[in-house]
């Protein structure tokens, strides 16, 4: 069985990015991910905040299943930041996890497995990617301005 990831349109409404970037500060770093021993470098935000972890979660509104609130997270990539290779479900809980950026870049994004090669996908706000769990994917050095994106599992 060959484990796969698969572009999805997402409604993300354009006031989102800028209402997460301006509760940052309010934003907790969880613990880093098991990641066995390799390094990756990136901030992975808990969202504790009720109303704004209900807004990212209604991105998900017409996708099969239902978000656990309890695993959304907002990944921070810094100039240089990176998350190695690593199989979708490590970090998010569920049958499958969504993956959207709130930033749009011409030179950063997710590389993953599309099921029939490793396609990179820049970042774009609303181009989601659905993870299935086991599938690959990871973050190059980010080389353009911070970089920040969604993280849910869906059960």
């Amino acid at each position: 069985m060959i484990l796969t990831a698969g572009p999805t349109e997402v409604s993300v409404d354009p006031a989102l990015p800028q209402e997460v970037e301006s509760v940052l500060e309010g934003l907790r770093p969880s613990a880093p991910a098991d990641l066995t021993g390799a390094r990756s470098r990136y901030t992975d935000l808990a969202v504790d905040e009720p109303e704004l972890r209900d807004r990212l979660i209604a991105v998900a509104a017409g996708l099969p299943g239902t978000p656990d609130p309890a695993t959304v997270r907002v990944h921070r990539h810094g100039v240089g930041d990176f998350t190695l290779p690593r199989r979708a479900g490590d970090s998010a809980a569920g049958n499958w996890t969504l993956t959207f950026p709130l930033t749009d870049s011409e030179v950063d994004g997710v590389t993953a497995w599309t099921g029939e090669r490793f396609e990179r996908l820049p970042d774009r706000v609303g181009a989601g990617l659905v993870l299935e769990p086991g599938a690959w994917t990871w973050v190059s050095p980010v080389r353009g301005a911070p970089r920040y994106s969604v993280v849910m599992g869906v059960r």
